[in-house]
């Protein structure tokens, strides 16, 4: 009990309020009644005009809370215009943003399987684009701004940017995005990444969105379980 008051006690007031109204019984859960009663739906055009018309970088890519992806052997399959809330439902709404400067672009490749014979896979040329990953929340008006990549192919086929990047060191060791991508980009490159990050979060702050720290991010809430039918969902939950 000491520990939950202690962590209750370290979380900023705005945070821990929010957590207290989207789940006042401290149980754990994201239902039909959150995603579509949000404040986000109404809120979207202004923000997407807002982030699309950032000078000197693009939004190259948006994914929905509630929006099925298709499986990677299955390209073809699409849902419908408004896809049910099932184990792939999101709370929260991501988009992701790259600079224009051709630094941040380079040459990439995928096996798909071969149109004439799926048994056989065969290479499609693509592009892969440097930037920032934006998460946000449809449950409270929060978000998070990351480091990620974006992968684009000839085929049409896309990846799909998460809000952390798995990336690892020569040794073994487990690398933060900041540490990835400055081994990779050297550090011009991360001064235009951050200038860029700092741009995004001036758009979300302008949209009254508060931009959790990675420390904020970090929290334990010790005092929250998730519903048990939520335990057997793959919900990802921001």
């Amino acid at each position: 009990m000491a520990a939950k008051r202690r962590a209750k006690a370290e979380i900023p007031k705005q945070i821990l309020n929010a957590i207290h109204r989207v789940w006042p019984d401290g149980i754990v859960e994201t239902g039909c009644d959150l995603i579509e009663d949000s404040y986000f739906h109404e809120l979207h055009p202004q923000l997407y005009r807002s982030l699309s018309s950032i000078k000197g970088a693009s939004l190259r890519y948006e994914r929905g809370a509630n929006e099925q992806q298709p499986c990677e052997d299955d390209w073809d399959s699409r849902w419908s215009d408004s896809p049910p809330i099932d184990d792939n439902t999101y709370s929260y709404h991501l988009f992701f943003i790259c600079p224009d400067d051709k630094l941040f672009r380079y040459t990439d490749e995928t096996e798909e399987p071969d149109e004439e014979d799926p048994e056989e896979e065969e290479t499609i040329a693509g592009e892969g684009f440097i930037g920032c990953v934006v998460g946000v929340s449809l449950l409270a008006r929060f978000a998070v701004v990351g480091l990620n990549c974006y992968h684009e192919y000839e085929s049409g086929s896309h990846t799909c940017p998460d809000l952390e990047i798995c990336a690892w060191s020569e040794d073994g060791n487990r690398l933060t995005a900041d540490q990835y991508f400055r081994s990779q980009m050297g550090e011009e490159g991360m001064r235009l990444l951050y200038n860029l990050r700092n741009r995004i979060v001036q758009v979300l702050k302008s949209h009254r969105i508060t931009v959790l720290s990675e420390q904020d991010q970090q929290r334990a809430v010790p005092w929250l379980r998730l519903a048990r039918k939520s335990s057997r969902k793959k919900d990802r939950l921001r």
